[in-house]
């Protein structure tokens, strides 16, 4: 960046402002939507074992790393994921409705199939439908 009188200067090379060097790796479109231009419905609170799951191997989030609940959202709908100490760990698309959350807290997969069916055959929160803060 430079100023306007230095414009010249600057496209004859010469050194006239700051350089911002980039930081990292770029977040895609959806990720930027996702983390800034959608309004959490409600929230999922998750255990210390989850957040190192999103954190650490980039996981989907399953009902098992999941302690609760808050909010009326419906499935689809973008929700804050809130680790042990209340701190928002990412947001994403949940796959369920607030109302479903009871049933689905604490539970294995493969619980909640033989219990349920098929239909419960999916993640809390799809690893695509979710972007850490």
């Amino acid at each position: 960046l430079t100023r306007a009188d230095q414009v010249s200067k600057a496209l004859l090379g010469e050194v006239t402002g700051t350089v911002f060097e980039p930081s990292g790796r770029r977040r895609s479109p959806r990720q930027m939507w996702l983390a800034h231009a959608t309004t959490a419905r409600g929230s999922v609170q998750i255990d210390e074992g989850a957040v190192r799951a999103l954190r650490q191997r980039q996981a989907s989030l399953l009902a098992a790393g999941v302690v609760g609940a808050s909010g009326h959202f419906l499935a689809g709908e973008p929700v804050d994921i809130v680790g042990p100490d209340g701190a928002t760990v990412a947001r994403g698309l949940v796959a369920y409705d607030a109302a479903e959350f009871d049933r689905l807290v604490g539970r294995t997969m493969a619980d909640l199939i033989a219990e349920f069916g098929p239909g419960y055959e999916r993640e809390i929160v799809l690893r695509d439908d979710l972007v850490l803060l």
